[in-house]
């Protein structure tokens, strides 16, 4: 009896370690499945600037959003795209407050873009004339092929957004070495 008992209480807990090792084994096999998804990381910015007389504060934060769809590059990586929003006080009342996406800019982008980019920046650029100017862009997700643009605020908060055709001294090369 003693062996039968000794037996039964083996074949018990050999029978338990390997549905163990049964359970560990999915359990691996599907954390190995789950696809990364990538995402910027959030940003928040705000400077103030003098317009004439004008005491001008704007705050740029971007955050990747959960609502928006995933955009899938060519090597089948994930990306959350992104949700910039700029908000704008002038003299201690808001001229200007708008949640960016990619759909701003889809009647000014490719069908390329509209399906694999995604918005990836904005930053000011300059006051003139009354209006303040923000570069923008809409990218493929770590790459270096973007479609910049220029959103331009007004002083009465209307805006517009053109793309930026416009060389940055930084993106102009230096003289080839004589």
């Amino acid at each position: 009896m003693k062996k039968t008992l000794f037996y039964s209480l083996f074949i018990f807990l050999a029978s338990c370690t390997q549905q163990k090792t049964e359970t560990q084994v999915a359990t691996q096999t599907e954390e190995e499945t789950v696809e990364e998804v990538r995402s910027l990381f959030p940003f928040s910015h705000t400077d103030t600037l003098m317009q004439g007389s004008h005491i001008v504060i704007y705050t740029i934060a971007s955050q990747p959003d959960e609502e928006l769809p995933l955009v899938v590059d060519d090597d089948g990586t994930k990306f959350k795209d992104n949700r910039f929003s700029l908000e704008i006080i002038k003299d201690e009342k808001t001229l200007f407050s708008h949640n960016f996406t990619k759909a701003d800019f889809r009647s000014l982008l490719s069908k390329e873009f509209q399906d694999h980019g995604i918005m990836d920046g904005m930053s000011f650029k300059r006051a003139e004339d009354g209006k303040l100017y923000f570069n923008t862009c809409v990218s493929y997700p770590e790459s270096d092929m973007s479609c910049p643009f220029i959103l331009t605020i007004g002083p009465d908060g209307s805006h517009t957004i053109t793309p930026n055709t416009e060389i940055e001294d930084d993106d102009v090369p230096p003289p080839p070495a004589l």
